[in-house]
C-alpha cells in the first residue's frame, strides 16, 4: 500500500498532499487516521514550526512503517531550519525524495501556494525509488530553545464577541490547547482554530518582536533532493 500522509493545521499542507494524491492515485490520510499502518511508500508532508519539526509528526515517524518515505516540509517563506536533515539522521527511514516548500505563512495575509507543477520531480522519483541523503541546511542555534514558548510570546489568539462556545476550536485542535476560544499553555500558535472558527471569533495579535521578524527578507526558493 503507498500512501500520502499530512499534518496540517493552516491548510497549506493539505492543499500540497491532495495535489500529490490527485497526481499518483494514492489514497489521501491525516496523519491522525493513520495508526498501526504500514506502507511501501509513504509521502509525509509537514509544516516547519519554529525552523522544527512539529511533535505530533516525530511521534508519527517513529512508529511509521514503510519502505520508503517521501519527506515534504512546508515553511512560511522564513527559515526551514534543518528539519529534513534530522528526520533522517534520527528515524533511519529509507527517504527517496525530500522538499523544503515555501507556502503562505500562517501569521501572514498573503497568496496561498500554487506552484505545485514544480513538484513533479518527486513523483516521479517515487516510481523509480532510490535511497537519498539529505545534507545539512542552516539552523540557528537557538531555534530548538523552547519553541512553543516563543510562539507564544510572540503571537496571542484573541477571543471577541462573536464566540458562541460552539467548541468547533476545542474539537479540531491537535495539542488539546484551546477551549471555546481560550488557549492554554500547550498552544502552538498554528492558527487551525483561527482559520475554522466557524463565527471569526478567533483573530492574532502580533508582537513588535514578532512583526519586526515577519518583516524580514521572504525566501520563496522550492529546495529538492532526489
Amino acid at each position: 500500500m503507498n500512501a500520502v500522509i499530512y499534518f496540517s493545521n493552516a491548510g497549506e499542507c493539505k492543499r500540497i498532499a491532495e495535489y500529490i494524491s490527485d497526481k499518483t492515485g494514492w489514497t489521501l490520510f491525516d496523519i491522525k487516521q493513520t495508526a498501526n499502518c504500514a506502507y511501501n511508500t509513504a509521502v509525509v508532508v509537514f509544516p516547519v514550526y519554529c525552523q522544527n519539526t512539529p511533535q505530533r509528526v516525530k511521534d508519527f515517524l517513529s512508529e511509521l512503517q514503510a519502505e520508503n518515505v517521501a519527506l515534504i516540509a512546508a515553511y512560511g517563506k522564513m527559515s526551514y531550519g534543518n528539519v529534513l536533515y534530522e528526520i533522517q539522521l534520527k528515524y533511519k527511514h529509507t527517504v527517496i525524495a525530500a522538499a523544503y516548500v515555501p507556502t503562505k505563512h500562517a501569521y501572514v495575509k498573503e497568496e496561498r501556494f500554487n506552484r505545485f507543477d514544480e513538484l513533479a520531480v518527486i513523483i516521479d522519483k517515487l516510481n523509480n525509488p532510490q535511497e537519498i541523503i539529505i545534507p545539512r541546511s542552516r539552523k540557528n542555534p537557538f531555534a530548538s530553545l523552547a519553541p512553543e514558548w516563543r510562539s507564544r510570546v510572540g503571537v496571542k489568539i484573541l477571543r471577541n464577541s462573536n464566540c458562541n462556545s460552539c467548541g468547533t476550536c476545542t474539537s479540531i485542535c491537535s495539542q488539546n490547547a484551546i477551549n471555546c476560544g481560550k488557549t492554554n499553555n500547550k498552544c502552538i500558535r498554528c492558527t487551525k482554530c483561527v482559520v475554522n472558527c466557524p463565527q471569526d471569533a478567533l483573530t492574532l495579535e502580533l508582537t513588535l518582536p514578532m512583526r519586526a521578524y515577519l518583516s524580514k527578507r521572504k525566501y520563496s526558493e522550492i529546495v529538492i533532493y532526489t
